[in-house]
């Protein structure tokens, strides 16, 4: 195994690890006796103070009994007692203290370098795919080896009961997970699109679907999924390494908790540990941002189903995961300038939604299956973000009746039960959530809303409603480009009222007026 030539320098790593067993030993009972003076000291003082106390009121019980036989005038005079000192027994910096600090320092290095070599050989070692519970995903042995290492390395150093080399440990293995183990994952990844380097990647080599027409189609099949189940596991490995990381935090915490004393020097060690969460969410960015290079790998296969769906004329080919739906379901057009005998054939024949939500569905599905729920849903957002802004891009240039306003709503709402079906996670059931986490998705949403107005003047209403709830990202340029749109509203006359109720609004705030009272006659 290659360790970067610690088995030459200090040993075995198996023979270190008993080694510093023994030093962590040894620690914890230096640690445990120099409690059990400071123990000691306490409780000499705590003694002495009660004897004190004990005098004191004694003192105070002779002069009141005093006071009432003899008289006040004859009392003795009660002198001013000085306060309690303790007596200083050892010094609150001893030898032995100086003496285990020392070692710690030593430890703490050498339990470093231990880490460092445990995990430069999980680095080396060829990789082992482990089933995820719960799901097809899988997560390579990479993260649980060395959050392995890792974990015992900070549990050692924590049983020794020193806060200092509880400390040093603790801000190394932030070090350690926060750079050394993130850069090789990240290493492992390739650039763009967050894929294993040499993996069977259905993204990065088309011609893998292309496969020797002589090899069995199930065994095909096995190895392409085969192949992009270990791709996505080093996607996965990310999101795993920051849950173990803010377990490890809560074990640590829980460390402090039960075997240090309450004093500053612990306040400073649970503060070291506190820099566990920002090393968890350095995972959960570099995930996020591995997914997002992924999507931007799909996007140009995603605008290319939009624009055959739709029927766009600068629809190409698929370069890879090509659909299967076939070339004469792709040649109607996306088309909501409908009469009553158009919107009637297009409530009775297979619409060009269906056909993009099977298309999309054949993208996603595959990668979907292999990545952590969370990294699933990032993915599926982000694919339904690049065809929602495709989708947009063709609803400019279309013109709608009353009836295709309609015809567009359910389409959206197709769309948009779609996109519920896709993610994983709960938090999306509801619209507003799924609108907040994919803004494109909220933008068609709102266009069919404000194509279905029956008069302009439900246009005001129907924004300044929406952007109470805080569901509103159209601007007011894209509201008049999309009234315009229909054929029954005239292009003047959409600028003209948006922007004579844009100054009603505006007006309203002057306190000179007095509201709509004033308004109506003076504007309209």
């Amino acid at each position: 195994m290659d360790d970067c030539g610690f088995r030459m320098e200090v040993g075995a790593l198996a023979d270190v690890d008993g080694a510093l067993d023994e030093a962590a030993l040894c620690l914890q009972h230096a640690e445990s006796y120099q409690r059990f003076l400071q123990h000691t000291v306490n409780e000499v003082n705590k003694a002495r103070q009660m004897r004190y106390e004990k005098e004191k009121e004694t003192k105070r019980l002779e002069r009141e009994r005093a006071e009432w036989a003899t008289g006040m005038s004859q009392a003795p005079i009660a002198e001013h007692a000085a306060p309690y000192v303790p007596l200083e027994i050892i010094p609150k910096r001893t030898q032995l203290m100086e003496v285990v600090a020392e070692l710690g320092g030593y430890y703490s290095g050498i339990e470093r370098c231990l880490l460092l070599a445990s995990m430069q050989r999980a680095f080396t070692s060829p990789p082992t795919f482990i089933d995820i519970p719960k799901s097809r995903a899988l997560k390579t042995s990479l993260v649980d080896t060395c959050l392995f290492a890792t974990r015992r390395s900070a549990k050692r150093a924590f049983a020794t009961g020193h806060c200092g080399t509880a400390s040093a440990m603790t801000n190394f293995c932030c070090d350690t997970l926060g750079g050394v183990l993130l850069k090789s994952s990240l290493a492992k990844l390739k650039p763009g699109d967050g894929l294993l380097e040499g993996g069977l990647s259905l993204f990065s080599a088309p011609h893998t679907l292309m496969k020797s027409q002589a090899e069995d189609e199930v065994t095909r099949q096995r190895k392409m999924q085969q192949g992009i189940a270990r791709a996505c596991a080093t996607l996965n490995d990310l999101d795993v390494a920051s849950y173990h990381v803010i377990e490890l935090e809560k074990v640590l915490l829980a460390s402090i908790a039960e075997g240090f004393p309450q004093t500053a020097e612990a306040d400073q060690l649970k503060a070291c540990v506190k820099n566990l969460s920002p090393v968890k969410e350095s995972y959960e960015n570099a995930a996020v941002a591995a997914v997002d290079g992924l999507v931007d790998v799909l996007k140009a296969r995603v605008r290319s189903l939009v624009s055959d769906a739709v029927g766009s004329d600068s629809s190409t080919g698929a370069s890879f995961m090509a659909s299967s739906v076939g070339k004469d379901r792709t040649t109607e057009r996306m088309n909501y300038n409908l009469d009553d005998e158009a919107f009637k054939l297009s409530q009775i024949s297979e619409g060009y939604m269906t056909r993009l939500c099977s298309s999309l569905e054949e993208v996603i599905e595959p990668l979907k299956m292999y990545l952590i729920p969370r990294l699933a849903d990032a993915l599926v957002l982000g694919v339904l973000g690049a065809a929602a802004k495709r989708l947009e891009g063709s609803i400019r240039r279309c013109q709608f009746t009353a009836l295709g306003a309609l015809s567009l709503d359910s389409d959206m709402r197709d769309f948009l039960s779609f996109a519920k079906e896709c993610v994983c996670s709960t938090e999306y059931s509801g619209n507003i959530a799924l609108y907040r986490a994919c803004t494109p998705l909220a933008r068609l949403v709102q266009i069919a809303k404000l194509l279905n107005v029956d008069d302009l003047e439900d246009v005001v209403d129907l924004i300044s409603s929406s952007k109470r709830k805080g569901n509103w990202d159209l601007k007011l340029e894209d509201a008049k480009a999309y009234l315009s749109l229909r054929v029954e509203f005239e292009g003047r006359k959409v600028n003209w009222d948006l922007k004579l109720e844009d100054a009603k609004a505006y007006l309203s705030l002057r306190v000179e007026f007095e509201g709509r009272k004033e308004l109506g006659p003076k504007i309209g």
